[in-house]
């Protein structure tokens, strides 16, 4: 039986595929469990600076929930997980509070929780043959987690049009309204995203969790509170920023240590 989900670490950067592309990486509750358990574990991992998110298969990054699944859940009688219950709500939540850089790497279709999969990393890049929606609207269901993501990355008219229509955007009109930091040609795209990761490792550890530490906390908040936050680890008192200064003054590359 294939794994439905695939974990490289190399060079600081760890890959995390989707391998389900026979039913389009949608996301069973098996394939969310081992999402939240493998993000936990990098969160918890020293040796990994980077995390990318990426998926298998030539049609989709995930068209999001397991329908099929799902329905037979309903034919079984199964109780219905609840919006905050279940793995749903810990996979979701898992990812957007992992203190490591995420970055995910989307093509073809992302669709409902694909898409809000892809909304609780920190950054996107997109290939120019992706389709992004919430087509919840058009099932009866709802995307609790994007209906709040979604109006923190793009304009509130953005938001509630594809909330309310469920049509797709595309990538260029993603990477319009802000959704996406970066296309590239589909063949490209690895290459493209590696680089991006590339870059984020050299960069000082500490730092890049303290950032990602004040942005989540901090950007619902007035500025004079935000400011006075001290949210993860200090910058200002790191061996890092000691190494960071003496590497500058030496012109040469700093070595850090996240400590």
């Amino acid at each position: 039986m294939t794994a439905p989900l695939l974990l490289d670490v190399t060079d600081s950067v760890a890959t995390v595929t989707l391998n389900r592309p026979d039913h389009l990486n949608a996301l069973s509750s098996e394939l969310q469990r081992e999402l939240v358990e493998v993000f936990a574990d990098l969160d918890r991992d020293d040796s990994v600076r980077v995390v990318l998110l990426a998926a298998n298969g030539d049609r989709a990054f995930s068209a999001g929930a397991d329908l099929k699944q799902m329905n037979g859940n309903d034919k079984a009688g199964a109780a219905a997980y609840l919006p905050m219950s279940g793995p749903t709500r810990n996979l979701y939540e898992t990812v957007l509070e992992c203190g490591k850089p995420t970055l995910a790497v989307l093509h073809g279709w992302v669709v409902g929780g694909g898409l809000e999969l892809a909304m609780a990393c920190d950054l996107r890049i997109a290939a120019d043959d992706a389709r992004l929606m919430l087509p919840e609207s058009k099932v009866g269901l709802g995307a609790n987690f994007g209906s709040q993501m979604l109006p923190r990355l793009v304009p509130m008219g953005i938001a509630f049009q594809m909330l309310y229509l469920g049509e797709p955007l595309d990538a260029v009109d993603a990477h319009r309204v802000g959704l996406v930091n970066w296309l590239a040609p589909r063949a490209e795209l690895a290459d493209r995203a590696r680089g991006i990761a590339a870059q984020l490792v050299e960069r000082a550890p500490v730092t890049l969790r303290r950032y990602k530490a004040m942005v989540r906390v901090g950007s619902t908040l007035p500025i004079s509170t935000a400011l006075r936050l001290d949210p993860g680890p200090s910058p200002y008192t790191s061996a890092d920023r000691l190494e960071g200064a003496a590497a500058f003054v030496e012109k040469r590359k700093p070595h850090w240590t996240g400590r």
